[in-house]
């Protein structure tokens, strides 16, 4: 039986793709799975260079990942790669590549696309460092922030605590429904005053915490009275039926001679502070 089947119906019949080439560098077989991941057939692609000229577009990008596949390939390594190529058609996917000197120096090129696992990846990787409901950074990715800040050349840094107002009274009188929308509304002004550069998270049920690379206690200030205006621009047009308010604080580390996680407990200090004044 195994005799009545022809190897190139095998290597179509793969779940990965399968090109080979010469000594040459000259394709001399690409299975039909190769052409769908990539768009390219024999007919449309000769050689490697090739290729490599049509799959990475960028002549930066192209020249640092052919010096490494010749690289590796000169010292007898296998070279394995995952990249994002263009295809004939113009679209991009994530390729996973693993290349084999074969015997008569040629070489075995398996190709599979990746591009949803990687994508997966991405997601997966992006819920773990924001929160879900506002679309904010959450405590884990606040925290890994001010440890990297702590070592960097970037002070003065400011930080700043802020605590929502009447979320208990919104979800207690209106529902949960109401009050997740107070989050989106406080999430949403953060986001549109402060800097892109800048780390604003939701730490908590209603706390919030923003920090500011060189930012000096002044400009801090700034911040936080305008983030108190906006908020008091829905409260005059009656936007929600409880009073839309956050209370604030700061703190600033003018030099490297505190921990930031000082600087934020000296923030939630100001805010509770502030909030009791109220």
């Amino acid at each position: 039986m195994l005799k009545d089947l022809s190897l190139e119906t095998v290597l179509n019949n793969l779940t990965m793709g399968i090109a080979i080439l010469d000594e040459e560098r000259d394709f001399v077989y690409i299975n039909d799975l190769t052409t769908r991941i990539t768009g390219y057939s024999l007919s449309d692609i000769t050689n490697l260079e090739q290729w490599f000229e049509a799959a990475f577009p960028d002549p930066v990008e192209r020249g640092k990942i052919y010096s490494d596949f010749k690289g590796k390939l000169a010292n007898g390594e296998h070279y394995n790669r995952v990249s994002e190529i263009m295809t004939k058609s113009g679209e991009k996917k994530f390729v996973e590549f693993r290349v084999n000197p074969i015997e008569k120096d040629y070489l075995l090129i398996n190709l599979v696309d990746v591009s949803r696992r990687i994508e997966r990846e991405k997601e997966i990787k992006y819920l773990s460092y924001h929160d879900e409901l506002t679309d904010l950074y959450n405590r884990r990715y606040f925290e890994e922030e001010m440890e990297r800040l702590d070592d960097s050349r970037l002070y003065p840094i400011s930080i700043i605590i802020g605590d929502l107002d009447n979320l208990k009274a919104v979800n207690d009188n209106y529902g949960h429904l109401l009050g997740d929308e107070y989050l989106r509304k406080a999430a949403q002004i953060l986001k549109e005053l402060l800097r892109s550069e800048d780390v604003v998270a939701r730490i908590g049920g209603d706390e919030f915490a923003i920090l500011l690379s060189e930012t000096d206690k002044k400009a801090a200030a700034h911040i936080c009275e305008r983030i108190k205006a906006e908020f008091n621009q829905y409260n005059n047009a009656d936007s929600f039926p409880i009073e839309f308010k956050i209370s604030l604080g700061c703190a600033t580390a003018r030099k490297k001679t505190k921990k930031l996680t000082d600087i934020y407990n000296q923030a939630d200090k100001n805010m509770y502070k502030n909030k009791g004044r109220r």
